[in-house]
């Protein structure tokens, strides 16, 4: 029987081949062995992708419901700390206000008025938090700063309050430019309406309802803004009328306190809805990518053994094909 033989060229393409086909395998099995998933996935569930489709499509909600429900506790978070900002510094301040006697000194006055109006500042700070390049009490408006700047907005206050005659009067004053539609909610709020309903679950959507425009901040800065006039030069030279306003502007800021923990605990109680329905999205994501690993997943053992195989097979290969190409019609001979 004669014997077959290969040309060169043809050689050279059939190693070529082999290089190609190992190559293939190699890249293949270095993957399984690194994911622990089959990489040929269609062949691993029969042709039936059906169920892996569903699965994939779970995941891909959940990752998207994830980031909703992580922006939005981030947000409720924020809030919570700007609310206890105010809290903390009308609490604070109402004490000082309401320790004032009539009879107190105009240097006590002036001290008390400066404390006000840097409280007014830390308020309106408080109210402008951005989290990333959004408002948070901005409601429908986020691009813009919920509130005018302390300046801009003590301005208009002055305004308000020019002409007062007595405590009562700034009160009167004041109050009215807070609670009309024409007044701070028309020229200090830069927010808008409320945000809609955010689902962060199945069946499940939480509010954020809380704007620079609730009724609990306007108290809020209602009571700051009267004890600030006290260092805008509102009844100057009328003593007992300053200590006056301040003990009005104490009361209002006492008042508004219970307001201010409700606005903070129904805040808290979202974000305990917001808490759990993360908790039950990352157990229903963590299921999902199990049951995904039991469908898909292959003997990373096999894999790293074949893998080994694959990669002794090229270096045969390669030695082989080094040894052709130095052949010459010396060495034949």
């Amino acid at each position: 029987m004669s014997a077959v033989s290969l040309g060169d060229l043809a050689r050279t393409f059939m190693l070529r081949r082999q290089n190609v086909a190992l190559k293939a395998d190699a890249q293949r099995l270095s993957t399984e062995v690194i994911t622990g998933l089959a990489a040929d996935t269609r062949r691993k569930v029969g042709g039936d992708l059906a169920v892996l489709n569903s699965m994939d499509s779970s995941l891909a909600l959940l990752a998207a419901r994830s980031s909703i429900t992580t922006e939005t506790a981030m947000t409720a978070s924020a809030m919570q700390t700007a609310l206890a900002q105010m809290d903390g510094v009308a609490s604070g301040l109402s004490l000082d206000l309401l320790s004032l006697t009539p009879g107190g000194s105009s240097t006590t006055i002036d001290q008390l008025g400066e404390q006000a109006e840097d409280a007014f500042r830390s308020a309106v700070s408080a109210l402008n938090t951005q989290v990333g390049d959004r408002s948070i009490f901005g409601g429908t408006r986020p691009q813009a700063a919920a509130v005018v700047d302390a300046d801009a907005l003590l301005g208009l206050l002055d305004t308000v309050a020019a002409g007062a005659a007595s405590a009562a009067d700034v009160q009167t004053a004041i109050g009215n430019w807070f609670d009309s539609p024409a007044g701070y909610a028309g020229l200090a709020y830069g927010g808008g309406d409320v945000l809609a309903p955010v689902t962060v679950g199945p069946g499940e959507k939480v509010t954020l309802g809380v704007t620079a425009n609730d009724p609990a901040l306007r108290e809020t800065l209602k009571g700051l803004a009267m004890a600030a006039m006290l260092n805008r030069g509102a009844l100057a030279g009328a003593s007992a009328d300053r200590a006056e306003l301040a003990q009005i502007a104490g009361k209002v800021l006492v008042q508004g306190h219970g307001e201010r923990v409700d606005l903070a605990a129904r805040l808290g109680r979202t974000e305990a809805r917001i808490d759990q329905a993360a908790s039950a999205a990352a157990a229903e994501a963590t299921a999902l990518k199990i049951a995904r690993k039991d469908l898909l997943g292959i003997d990373e053992y096999e894999a790293a053994s074949r893998l080994q195989a694959t990669q002794s097979q090229l270096e045969t290969l390669y030695s082989l094909t080094a040894r052709l190409s130095r052949l010459s019609l010396t060495d034949y001979l």
